[in-house]
């Protein structure tokens, strides 16, 4: 159910971005929906008014041609409001529309120094149509545009166009300076942290050339002074952010940040795939796209590729650690709450042992009474009195018998619970504990390791069929400057690890079991020690350390 889940939630991850770069691209695209007049018939008019059929294959800026010329065609039915547009220079010009004159002029040569043509724009509102006729002369072949190129623009095209070409340069920029934003955040909670990541300081500087350099050099001219445009925008700088990815790839080499990086190259090569497929066969403009930069790649020219490339890279390895970061903090979260939950059971566990200890010295007390009674009746020769007690004695302690394995009180405590346990879920306990009285390590570190030990080796060997093949030993010894503890107990056979071959918890909520391992190699270590785990054969598993005891000064 789980996997189910994540392959569900990473599918709807792919399709939201999906979604959100369509809706995007809307924004960057300026439809090619320019109308050119086709001319369907056109005459040279003679200078004695007569009329000669007349043919140009192409359009040229130097015509060899003089006279005058009518050409005729028609505005097609259904166009939006917008304008007639045409270049007008060197040329006697006069269009009509439906017979009615829509323009006249004549224009001899460019403003001087002027390299442009002048051009006339006739507003036409929506819906208009009806047959076009335009009759020029050449005044000057060295600068005209011959035949006249009609074409009707729509309205606020040049607007559109304008703002869909900065929209091009602006997403991409946007896009990574979030990366940029999001980085630059990761970093300072990791120093927040006391743990910073110093991997990220290579991948901020490629976020911030990303976010930079490729807008600087579209539209850093109009905006930044000229020694600052030229400076930012030189191929060196590109160098740079290529340089910068490398070194941060060369810093991370864990195996999970590969992993996620190579699921994430798969998935955005199968997007891309499909993307490109999709509008292939709508004759898309994403095709047109990527057709244009295969071209270019094709032609040794590796700019575009390389800028598209890199700010993917950077933008997938900004999100792998900001989920690393999320990950991360899940963990510590689930950790701490399973760090509570096996605190509250260890002192559950110790207050039970307590009370247990209370009561068997009360019991104690109460053997005490009965003595005093029987020497009472000796005393009387009630021996018949005394039988029945001695009787009751005997069934009480009978049914009370413990055993005491050490002189340490905590220790002696925590075997005899464990003894108990075992007893009741048909486990063969033996324990050797050969202990001072008083030990130089805290109580609450000895009820750790022990209790969470002990716990573990309980549980395994309840899971043993048959009963009789049930075991536990533990053997305490202080040897040296150390407490040697050694636990063997039976099991089923079964391990679980993780990759690094860490043990896992056989429980069935791990997100909050399976710390008590932790706390073992946290209170092993804290006395200059590891916690051992081994096996056995098949079936008994070995859990051993020896913690240092501290100085009694």
């Amino acid at each position: 159910m789980k996997r189910h889940l994540r392959r569900v939630c990473s599918a709807l991850f792919l399709a939201a971005a999906i979604a959100v770069i369509w809706i995007l691209q809307l924004f960057i695209q300026v439809d090619d929906n320019v109308t050119y007049i086709n001319w369907d018939s056109s005459v040279q008019i003679m200078s004695d008014g007569t009329e000669q059929d007349f043919s140009v294959d192409s359009y040229t800026n130097v015509p060899d041609f003089n006279g005058t010329y009518r050409f005729t065609g028609r505005l097609p039915e259904g166009l939006p409001a917008g304008s007639l547009l045409f270049e007008t220079t060197g040329l006697d010009l006069t269009v009509n529309l439906d017979g009615r004159t829509i323009w006249q002029s004549q224009t001899t040569n460019n403003t001087e120094g002027s390299y442009l043509m002048a051009q006339a724009s006739i507003p036409l509102p929506e819906g208009t149509s009806g047959e076009l006729t335009a009759v020029c002369s050449i005044l000057d072949s060295t600068v005209s545009l011959f035949p006249p190129m009609i074409r009707f623009v729509p309205e606020n095209r040049e607007v559109t166009e304008t703002t869909a070409l900065a929209n091009r340069e602006a997403f991409p920029a946007g896009a990574a300076a979030l990366a940029l934003v999001l980085i630059f955040g990761i970093f300072l909670l990791g120093i927040l942290l006391r743990e910073p990541d110093w991997s990220l300081i290579p991948l901020l500087l490629a976020a911030t050339g990303l976010t930079f350099f490729h807008l600087i050099q579209s539209q850093g001219y109009y905006f930044l002074p000229e020694n600052v445009y030229l400076t930012l925008s030189r191929p060196e700088v590109g160098l740079f952010i290529l340089l910068a990815l490398a070194l941060y790839l060369v810093m991370n080499r864990r195996r999970q940040f590969w992993k996620y990086l190579g699921l994430a190259a798969a998935w955005s090569a199968g997007a891309l795939l499909l993307c490109y497929l999709l509008s292939s066969a709508v004759d898309g403009t994403f095709a047109t796209a990527v057709n244009f930069l295969l071209a270019k790649l094709a032609l040794g020219q590796y700019d575009s590729v390389s800028y598209w490339l890199t700010l993917w890279l950077a933008l997938t390895c900004a999100l792998i650690s900001a989920y690393s970061v999320a990950r991360s903090f899940a963990d510590h979260k689930a950790r701490e709450q399973g760090l509570l939950l096996e605190n509250r059971r260890i002192s559950e566990n110790y207050q039970a042992l307590e009370a247990w200890t209370s009561d068997a010295a009360a019991r104690y007390h109460e053997v005490n009474h009965q003595l005093t009674a029987l020497d009472c009746l000796y005393r009387n020769g009630n021996y018949q009195e005394m039988g029945e007690i001695m009787a009751q004695m005997r069934t009480d302690l009978n049914s009370h018998s413990v055993i005491t394995f050490t002189a340490n009180r905590t220790v002696n405590t925590i075997l005899q619970n464990a003894a108990a346990q075992a007893k009741w879920q048909n486990i063969h306990f033996r324990a050797q504990a050969n202990l001072p009285e008083v030990l130089n390590i805290p109580e609450t570190d000895l009820c750790t390791l022990l209790i969470n030990m002990l716990d573990n080796a309980l549980e395994a060997a309840s899971k043993v069929s048959p009963p009789e093949e049930r075991n536990i030993f533990v053997q305490i010894k202080v040897a040296d400057l150390y407490l040697a503890i050694h636990c063997e107990n039976s099991f089923n056979g079964e391990i679980r690890t993780d990759k690094n071959g860490e043990l896992l918890t056989t429980k069935e909520n791990p997100s909050v079991h399976g710390y008590g391992i932790q706390q073992m190699k946290e209170i092993a270590k804290k006395y200059q020690s590891v916690i051992r785990f081994d096996r056995k054969g098949e079936h008994t598993f070995i859990a051993q350390t020896a913690l240092r005891i501290p100085d009694s000064r």
